[in-house]
């Protein structure tokens, strides 16, 4: 099937070429068939085009262009039933055209007009309905004033034979088809043709009036016709419509939808159609010095419909803006209110009041493990229960994500029954959930309302670091402490670009005779404790620039040990990455490119994580996959205080396990203290992993930890975390005992 790439070149050639004869043939006669090749050629590249854009689209886009290509190949069919009227019927002070051809004309333009009527004009409230069909009246209106001037001005020139009066109607018909594709751009909602495609098709409905205006003019060489020297440019409009839709097409957009503005839609009919009226009434009076009864009622008329579809066109404006004005304030998938709504009402609230901010916990996991409808599903049945529990004169939003705000001025209890409600399961998408949170509250007066919304925040923000429990209450320690973690940031980055960290290793050891076998790498930063960086770190980001520092570090490390002491003086070293370590996609590039660097066989490092930082699966398990993929060990750290879930043996690429030492304390306690300790070595057998027990401080936790099955330890016992000359002696001494 032919392209407009093609055809539209031809098309334009067509036009150029028919301009040349006209001019041509004011200036001398040649045959009078001549004139007419261009017009049937450029009409025959336009339903090519046509039916082009039809078969490589879809759905309504196909049947509009397949309706169009119709209605062009009747056009194509008069045009060239005219060619032979001009050679066969007798010039009658008119150009000759037959009642043939005039009925092509005809059924083309209905054809035309019906295509156009049954696009899809997406869905319209009763406002848009009523705008749409008072936009109609207006261009039938100001096409019947125009119209009337037109048929007095017919008569005129051609009298009002039959032949006349066909092709008054074939003209007015054409002027009508254009007139409905400018009213179905301005009207329409939406529609999946390219405006610029509809444009280009609204030139068309000027064909029939504008080739009777040139009959008249070229009346004086019977050799021209002004059918035959407008309908190139037919052929050329429909020719570039279709090539606005291939280059839609091509743009990637086949199935997208055109949403017109609103604004313009609203004002462009009624002013275009104004301004037209007015300048031809005026041009009329102008010439005649009166108007007609048609010309005065059709402009009264034309008045009282612009001022009505303006007032329906002004109330819908209203409408739209009350709707976006409600959007903006509720969220999209509760209905609560939004953040916006809910830090202006706290700004400025009038009488003393409670700020609550909640957040829920793990429910990220819960949307990655269930799905997004779940999720979903979850945050609308909490936002429900937040209502019911806040009472009818609480403001409650949902602030975004899983974190939600209330503002209470008389609700005493209401954080009490937050926290007593989350131990009852919510319904979400058929599954039965318990959701806990983590609540930052502050009360305040009118004169706190401006920060109360910041001092919640930094309550919250304590209550998910854990470090006030589940609830923490505002006071002024919390600006402190977040003066002193802002300066902790700024000190951590000027020292990671100073050199100031640097690595410790704390043994672990073989049961029961206390051999090296591996070391785990500590990180160190002057006397600031790790509990007092490693947190600020994960909350800036900067424990993923920390964190590759130190795996080129332990790396480096550990060659070095290889290369001194043999590739067997040391099983593993240990490296601990963060859970937003495990989010960085780069991270198994980072391992992979610092064992390579450093020569160490990937089986020697072993990367240690914690339940909670993959529990979730997603990003971080995919991460943990991609590492095990590379040859590197996976220890679960503190194994048995996080979610302690086993089916995660299963589905996170294990091979060992660091017993908490909260379990390793009970040793030697009742069976019950035992219990978990005993349980860990025998799933750990079980399933083939390598069990560590940790934070060993006697003899006797590693005399029990031996006689449990347990294998391997670390702890003060054995040695504390210690500088890497020191492990370098005492692999050097081990070496030396077994030598000897």
């Amino acid at each position: 099937m032919a392209r407009p790439g093609w055809l539209t070149p031809f098309a334009v050639s067509m036009a150029v070429a028919e301009v040349v004869l006209v001019l041509a043939g004011t200036r001398g006669a040649y045959p009078v068939l001549l004139v007419w090749v261009p017009a049937v050629a450029g009409l025959a590249a336009a339903v090519a085009a046509f039916r082009g854009a039809a078969v490589r689209t879809g759905g309504d886009l196909r049947a509009f262009w397949r309706r169009v290509a119709v209605a062009m190949g009747f056009v194509l069919l008069a045009g060239i039933s005219q060619t032979l009227d001009v050679v066969t019927l007798p010039w009658s002070g008119m150009p000759p055209i037959g009642t043939r051809t005039l009925c092509l004309y005809v059924v083309g333009t209905i054809l035309a007009i019906t295509a156009l009527l049954r696009l899809p004009a997406g869905g319209r409230t009763w406002r848009q309905l009523l705008t749409a069909v008072l936009d109609v009246a207006v261009v039938v209106v100001t096409g019947g004033i125009a119209t009337s001037q037109y048929i007095g001005w017919f008569m005129n020139r051609f009298g009002v034979s039959e032949s006349a009066w066909w092709l008054n109607i074939a003209m007015i018909a054409i002027a009508v088809a254009g007139a409905v594709v400018v009213v179905k751009i301005m009207t329409a909602r939406r529609s999946p043709i390219p405006r610029a495609a509809l444009w280009w098709l609204a030139p068309i409905g000027l064909a029939g009036p504008l080739s009777t205006l040139l009959m008249t003019a070229l009346r004086p060489w019977p050799h021209l016709n002004g059918s035959a020297a407008v309908l190139p440019f037919v052929g050329l409009c429909g020719t570039l419509a279709a090539h606005a839709q291939h280059r839609r097409l091509a743009a990637g957009g086949s199935s997208r939808i055109a949403h017109p503005s609103a604004g313009r839609r609203g004002s462009a009919v009624p002013l275009v159609a104004s301004g037209l009226i007015s300048l031809l009434v005026a041009t009329v009076f102008l010439r005649t010095g009166h108007l007609s009864t048609v010309q005065v009622a059709g402009t009264t008329m034309l008045l009282l419909l612009v001022v009505a579809r303006q007032a329906i066109a002004l109330a819908e404006n209203n409408s739209l803006l009350d709707t976006v004005a409600r959007q903006a304030m509720h969220d999209e998938l509760t209905g609560l209110f939004s953040r916006r709504y809910f830090t202006a009402a706290v700004a400025s609230t009038t009488e003393p009041h409670t700020v609550v901010l909640i957040d829920l916990k793990e429910f990220r996991a819960i949307n990655d493990g269930l799905g997004p409808a779940a999720g979903d599903a979850l945050l609308t049945a909490y936002a429900e229960r937040l209502t019911a529990l806040a009472g009818r004169h609480a403001v409650v939003a949902r602030l975004g994500g899983d974190e939600f705000g209330l503002l209470l001025t008389a609700a005493p209890g209401t954080v009490d029954r937050l926290l007593a409600a989350s131990a009852e399961p919510l319904s979400a998408a058929g599954h039965e959930l318990l959701v806990d949170v983590s609540i930052g509250l502050t009360d305040g007066d009118t004169a706190d309302a401006p920060d109360s919304y910041r001092r919640a925040e930094l309550a919250l923000r304590e209550a998910m670091a854990g470090a006030g429990g589940r609830v923490v209450r505002y006071d002024a320690t919390l600006e402190r402490q977040l003066s002193r973690r802002a300066t902790v940031a700024a000190d951590l980055r000027r020292g990671l670009a100073a050199g100031e960290f640097h690595l410790l290793y704390q043994p672990i050891v073989n049961l029961p005779d206390g051999r090296l076998i591996g070391v785990e790498s500590l990180v160190r930063w002057g006397d600031v404790p790790p509990a007092g960086f490693i947190p600020v770190a994960e909350d800036t980001g900067l424990i993923v620039e920390l964190g590759a520092w130190i795996l080129d570090t332990v790396c480096a490390q550990a060659a070095e040990w290889r290369r001194r002491h043999g590739p067997d003086a040391l099983r593993s070293v240990a490296v601990n990455v963060s859970a937003r370590q495990l989010l960085d996609p780069a991270l198994p590039e980072i391992v992979a490119a610092a064992l390579a660097r450093h020569g160490l066989p990937a089986r020697q490092l072993t990367v240690e994580i914690t339940e909670t930082a993959v529990f979730g699966g997603g990003r971080a398990l995919a991460s943990v996959t991609a590492l095990s993929d590379l040859g590197v060990a996976i220890a679960l750290d503190d194994f048995g205080t996080g979610h302690s879930s086993l089916g995660l043996l299963r589905t996170c690429p294990v091979d060992a396990i660091k017993v908490d030492k909260s379990f390793v304390d009970g040793l030697g306690g009742s069976p019950q203290q035992e219990a978990i300790a005993i349980a860990l070595t025998g799933i750990a057998e079980t399933m083939g992993l390598r069990t560590v027990a940790e934070g060993v401080e006697t003899v006797e936790q590693a005399q029990r930890l031996y006689e449990l099955g347990y294998r391997q330890a670390q702890g003060f016992h054995f040695a504390r975390p210690l500088p890497a000359e020191a492990i370098d002696e005492m692999l050097a001494a081990q070496q030396n005992r077994v030598a000897a």
